[in-house]
């Protein structure tokens, strides 16, 4: 049966159930039976996952990154697209479940070198100075309140070059919860921020940026779809609309 779901590895060890899974040529890593990751094993060149194409609308803000960092790891989903895209980008992924770092190389094909996987805890981590951080850690479903507490956010606005940028996913329950997560961020990054919502998902993803950017008026967002388009092939147009329905003007960026 060519459409069969087939099981590749699963692993229970340190409370939480590892499943790999594959049908036909797309392969994703669940924990707890909830999606992490997807990637298309034929198309390094295609993000799978919404939540990751939402990460990189970034792009349109910022010119491309010479150094990532991705706090969390999932499959390594995004190290993979932007490796083959931009090979010179240098990238540290810090995972801090060594069966999730192993399965984002067996399974998952994280690329080699100028990008290093590191088992560590992102509390812990000093790391260099970065133009793009990704952030994507929860607990459960939710986001833990550890990572948009002060000190973890002054670190890793530490780790961000002069016009670096971080980008967090949010999970959250509700408005309440959103706004106590969002205040911090605000203040640190004195309101230089983007919300951008994954539609029919529950993940909120936010860009903090150290400095204004370069690109911020919708003027100029316009001019720079066509370009960025073309060089990551992604829905840039329908990322900019949802930027500019989330976010009203004068509430950080725009």
């Amino acid at each position: 049966m060519p459409n069969k779901i087939r099981l590749l590895f699963r692993d229970k060890s340190q409370n939480d159930l590892i499943e790999v899974w594959q049908q036909q040529e797309l392969r994703w890593l669940s924990i707890n039976t909830i999606e992490q990751s997807r990637i298309s094993i034929e198309q390094p060149d295609c993000l799978v996952s919404p939540l990751s194409r939402a990460f990189l609308a970034v792009l349109l803000f910022i010119e491309t990154p010479s150094t990532v960092l991705l706090a969390g790891l999932g499959g390594g989903e995004l190290a993979r697209y932007l490796h083959h895209k931009k090979p010179a980008i240098k990238g540290d992924a810090v995972e801090i479940n060594a069966t999730i770092a192993g399965f984002a190389k067996q399974y998952f094909q994280f690329p080699e070198a100028p990008w290093n996987l590191i088992v560590d805890d992102i509390q812990q981590w000093q790391g260099n100075h970065y133009d793009l951080i990704v952030v994507d850690i929860a607990d459960g479903e939710l986001t833990p309140a550890w990572l948009t507490g002060e000190a973890m956010l002054l670190q890793f606005k530490q780790q961000l070059s002069a016009n670096g940028v971080l980008a967090i996913n949010l999970l959250v329950n509700d408005a309440q919860s959103l706004s106590h997560h969002l205040v911090t961020i605000r203040e640190i990054f004195e309101c230089r921020t983007l919300c951008l919502s994954v539609p029919d998902h529950k993940n909120i993803v936010v860009f903090a940026f150290n400095r204004q950017p370069r690109y911020r008026s919708i003027d100029a967002l316009n001019s720079r779809l066509s370009e960025v388009t073309k060089t990551w092939d992604l829905d840039f147009n329908n990322m900019l609309k949802q930027l500019q329905k989330d976010n009203p003007v004068g509430s950080g960026v725009f």
